[in-house]
């Protein structure tokens, strides 16, 4: 519909509308009058954005009709009566879970807990660790320094000469002023190399007589 004053013409988009609904105005061939109980939101040239939240623009149970600047505005409600009595049947309802927004990303966070985990463990480690080497038992040795050294010189002879030099020197030293120390000891360094047969008789006589 067109309204004609004083050669002002004015469309209103929409017409109807309803209640709280934005409503575009068109002004042509003259200055824009009062578009009250309406409030203008925006103007771009001769086009203006209209909004009505007045109670003179409220529907009742039916249309509210309003003359604006000349013409008939009708202003329909955004609910019927049926639906006013039956909100929760008649009305839509938010059912679908909003976006899931973070603030640090699932891939980093778990990153970050397993790099602080394993930065845990090791320092976990690093204390627990001297205790744990206290209440490991140490290795002991209740061989009396006489049983060690015929031990070696009993192992030396399936080695090399070298080493049955070296177990007959030590057995010697450990014999102390004992005969048979000189004795080793002429095993330990004699030419060309310790008789084998030698060292088990003196390994004998030591173990028979300590």
């Amino acid at each position: 519909m067109i309204a004609l004053a004083a050669a002002v013409v004015i469309t209103f988009s929409p017409n109807p509308s309803h209640f709280g609904q934005l409503v575009t105005a068109t002004v042509q061939g003259g200055p824009a009058p009062s578009f009250a109980p309406f409030a203008v939101r925006e103007r771009h040239g001769d086009t203006y954005v209209l909004q009505c939240l007045d109670p003179a623009c409220a529907p009742g149970p039916g249309p509210r009709r309003l003359t604006v600047a000349g013409k008939r505005v009708v202003v329909l409600a955004r609910a019927t009566a049926a639906q006013v009595e039956h909100p929760l049947r008649s009305f839509r309802r938010q059912t679908a879970a909003p976006p899931t927004s973070y603030r640090i990303t699932p891939a980093l966070l778990r990153t970050l807990a397993l790099a602080l985990a394993a930065a845990l463990v090791a320092v976990a480690l690093v204390l627990v660790w001297p205790v744990a080497r206290r209440l490991v038992p140490a290795p002991r040795d209740d061989r009396t320094p006489l049983q060690r050294a015929l031990d070696l010189v009993r192992e030396s002879l399936r080695r090399d000469p070298r080493d049955r030099r070296r177990a007959l020197d030590l057995l010697g030293r450990v014999l102390g002023r004992d005969p048979r120390a000189r004795r080793a000891l002429d095993l330990a360094w004699s030419r060309p190399e310790p008789d084998p047969a030698g060292i088990s008789s003196l390994v004998e006589t030591v173990e028979r007589e300590p």
